[in-house]
């Protein structure tokens, strides 16, 4: 029985890639997201909430892959610089939930175009089509490999 082994060349391991991607494309972020005193994870929740508003903060983490003292300490921050409120669920007082305040609302015209300038210089060169069959592809990674 013949055995072939291919080498296993770390810069070419899919991986790696994605890795070094979406780190380059975070850093990239945070880099325009910090002259707004904000990070990549407070700006996700920000996102989640523009999207929905008044979700509870374990609810908008597992959406996130955070895990719960990581949530909770993003939220607070976001409390402390007067971007959310924290309230009791009316129904449910065990169930607090999480809205945005004005300031919180406003930031949305201001972040929403730099995550949209990081998408675009990130897929420079690139179709819309390929694009799009990237997604694809990185949505069946991730249902191949989630358990």
């Amino acid at each position: 029985m013949l055995i072939i082994l291919i080498m296993f060349n770390l810069d070419d391991s899919l991986g790696f890639l994605l890795n070094r991607a979406a780190f380059a494309m975070r850093r990239a972020f945070e880099k325009r997201l910090a002259k707004h005193g904000l990070t990549a994870p407070q700006w996700a929740i920000l996102a989640r909430l523009w999207e929905e508003d008044g979700q509870s903060p374990s609810v908008v983490g597992r959406s996130l892959h955070f895990d719960r003292p990581t949530i909770t300490g993003i939220v607070d921050r976001l409390e402390q610089k007067g971007l959310i409120r924290k309230a009791r669920d009316s129904r449910d007082r065990r169930v607090i939930r999480t809205y945005l305040t004005d300031k919180g609302m406003a930031l949305k015209k201001q972040l929403q175009p730099l995550a949209q300038g990081v998408n675009r210089i990130a897929s420079m060169g690139i179709s819309d089509a390929d694009v799009a069959r990237m997604k694809d592809c990185l949505r069946n990674i991730w249902r191949n490999l989630k358990a």
